[in-house]
C-alpha cells in the first residue's frame, strides 16, 4: 500500500536506544498518527508525516525529559497493525 517507512529522527552519536512508534494513517480523519511500542504510553497525531516526526523530537523533552533519544517509526497497516 504505502511502502515501508523507517526513519530516525534526532539520533545524535552515542545516544540511548530509540524509542520505537508504529505509525498508521487515519484516513478518515486525514491524520498520521503514532503510538509508542514500550511502556510509555505516548500517542501523537499529524497531518504529515514530517509534521510528526517533528512534533515527536518536541515532545519528548518538552513533556517526558527524554533529552536526545532517537525516535525509530515504523510505517504499519491500519488494518492489521502489521508492518506495511
Amino acid at each position: 500500500m504505502l511502502g515501508s517507512l523507517k526513519a530516525l529522527v534526532a539520533a545524535p552519536a552515542g545516544a540511548a536506544e530509540p524509542i520505537h512508534f508504529e505509525v498508521r494513517r487515519d484516513e478518515a480523519a486525514g491524520l498520521w498518527y503514532a503510538m509508542d511500542t514500550g511502556e510509555l504510553g505516548i500517542v501523537t497525531e499529524a497531518e504529515t508525516l514530517e509534521a510528526l516526526r517533528e512534533r515527536l523530537t518536541r515532545l519528548l523533552p518538552e513533556c517526558f525529559g527524554i533529552e536526545g533519544c532517537p525516535v525509530e517509526l515504523s510505517l504499519c497497516d491500519a488494518e492489521n497493525g502489521e508492518p506495511a
